[in-house]
């Protein structure tokens, strides 16, 4: 099982998996799905249903408003209500 958060310290790049990938097929798998920067440092990644798959927080040491609002979508998908 691969852990929901990973840490890149040589880049300071943090990726919050909120839910498994959806891919039903082979074919979904290799689809190019992509992300989009829903704000400065923050780039939200879409499955190929269309629904946030993960975040990926740009200098996350410099941006824990950014990485409290992933953990809390996180908790959320599993869920727990948020904190």
């Amino acid at each position: 099982m691969r852990e929901p958060v990973l840490y890149d310290p040589e880049t300071d790049t943090l990726l919050v998996e909120i839910r498994p990938w959806p891919a039903a097929s082979a074919a979904e798998i290799n689809e190019e799905v992509g992300g989009e920067d829903a704000e400065e440092g923050l780039v939200v990644h879409f499955g190929p249903d269309g629904k946030p798959h993960a975040y990926e927080i740009e200098h996350a040491s410099a941006r824990p408003e950014l990485v409290a609002r992933a953990l809390n979508a996180l908790r959320a998908a599993k869920g727990y209500a948020a904190a």
